[in-house]
């Protein structure tokens, strides 16, 4: 994913959303390679489906950006 796709403020937040991410799975025991922080985003963002517009398209983003 190309960052200039993003404004500076979004990509921040995808990277947040990342990072949070990381964080849960560390703290449960799990590994945090890149397929199963994309899998994690998924079911997220499949649980927020009725979530705002924004909020959709971040962990859009962040799932592309995190793609194996």
């Amino acid at each position: 994913m190309k960052r200039d796709i993003l404004s500076e403020d979004d990509y921040d937040e995808v990277c947040h959303v990342v990072g949070d991410a990381v964080i849960v799975l560390a703290e449960s025991g799990y590994e945090t390679p890149r397929g199963v922080i994309a899998e994690l985003l998924k079911k997220t963002r499949q649980q927020r489906a009725d979530s705002e517009r924004d909020e959709q398209k971040i962990l859009e983003h962040a799932i592309r950006l995190v793609k194996p």
